[in-house]
């Protein structure tokens, strides 16, 4: 016992009490109900082991009396009355025990929750402070290009390049943190219309390609021919960025020197998106968490494991569905399909 180890004799004396009773009377009247009284105060600070040892001793104690102080000649008619008082206490001590570990569940979960609503908070407040010296910082850098010059020397402009790089990556990661933020607070809000989905696709290319420049990655869009866009009612915003966590994500499990496709087609009523490329692939194993929050299926690669999350929930909140499977010739490909109407109501 615990707490309870303060009261142990109290407790001890109270069932010595109930065994007097038993003892002193008839063994047709049954006092062992009265057992429920220790069990019940005891069973918060018992662990299973030592609550199951106290209602063996009550039960035992319960038919000693059908012997002690002397045999009972007509014990089978009491049997039974005791029997069902056995029946109780064990049903008793059992619903405590349950009782007990739903408390203990609901403990860890509300430990959890804590820990995740300061992490959330953390994560927003972090967030928000680096977002400042980030811009900051980017602003300066292009400041600094622009009174360099077209005359500036090579190994300058190549410094100035990769500060600009490295700065809009982390200013990336910072709005995926915002973003994460604000969807586990308020939901993913949309602010739908119609969307030219190539224009999209060429607007993220733009978008990445620095990125994909500086790995040596080239980027090719692919979609269907003729007149009609493939248009579809979404967000723009959301699914411009949908699409550039893509082709991040190719380009982070690219070699140098290789190819990423963006596909676009139009398939039974919905546009499907097709990002692939001739990396390494995923882990088989990693394929079922790849759009769980904060999952790397390769710890080496770049990443924040916030991109594919996000994603998957942009393209849910669109109606859309989202997969990552391996190519039999190498590399990995990730398909979003989204409904070329708007879902009903």
């Amino acid at each position: 016992m615990s707490r309870g180890g303060r009261f142990p004799g109290a407790l001890w004396a109270l069932t010595g009490l109930i065994l007097l009773l038993e003892l002193a009377t008839p063994p047709h009247i049954v006092f062992g109900y009265l057992y429920v009284i220790p069990l019940l105060i005891g069973a918060p600070h018992r662990g299973r082991r030592d609550a199951l040892a106290f209602l063996a001793l009550c039960c035992g104690l319960t038919l000693l009396n059908l012997v002690v102080p002397e045999p009972d000649p007509d014990w089978r008619a009491v049997l039974v009355d005791r029997l069902l008082v056995c029946l109780a206490l064990t049903v008793t001590t059992f619903l405590c025990l349950h009782n007990r570990h739903l408390l203990r569940q609901q403990v860890d979960l509300e430990v959890r929750l804590a820990q995740a609503d300061l992490r959330r908070d953390m994560i927003a407040t972090l967030a928000h402070d680096l977002k400042t010296p980030v811009l900051g910082t980017i602003a300066t850098a292009r400041m600094m290009g622009l009174e360099a010059g077209p005359t500036a020397g090579g190994l300058l402009e190549r410094g100035i390049g990769a500060i600009l790089a490295s700065q809009e990556r982390s200013l990336r990661l910072i709005e995926d943190l915002l973003r994460l933020f604000r969807a586990d607070q308020e939901g993913l809000w949309l602010q739908p219309e119609t969307c030219d989905l190539g224009r999209l696709a060429a607007e993220a290319i733009e978008a990445v390609g620095p990125i994909a420049r500086e790995r040596e990655v080239s980027l090719i869009q692919r979609q269907p021919s003729g007149p009609r866009p493939l248009t579809l009612p979404g967000d723009p915003g959301r699914l411009r960025r949908l699409l550039e966590n893509l082709l991040l994500n190719a380009i982070n499990h690219s070699l140098r020197g290789e190819r990423v496709w963006l596909d676009l087609q139009r398939q039974q009523g919905q546009a499907v998106v097709t990002v692939s490329d001739r990396g390494r692939g995923f882990p088989d194993a990693s394929l079922p968490h790849l759009f769980e929050r904060f999952y790397q299926s390769d710890p080496e690669q770049r990443g924040s494991g916030l991109g594919l999350y996000l994603s998957r929930q942009i393209a849910e909140a669109h109606g859309g569905r989202i997969r990552a499977s391996n190519l039999p010739a190498g590399g990995a490909s990730i398909e979003v399909r989204l409904p070329l109407e708007a879902p009903p109501g």
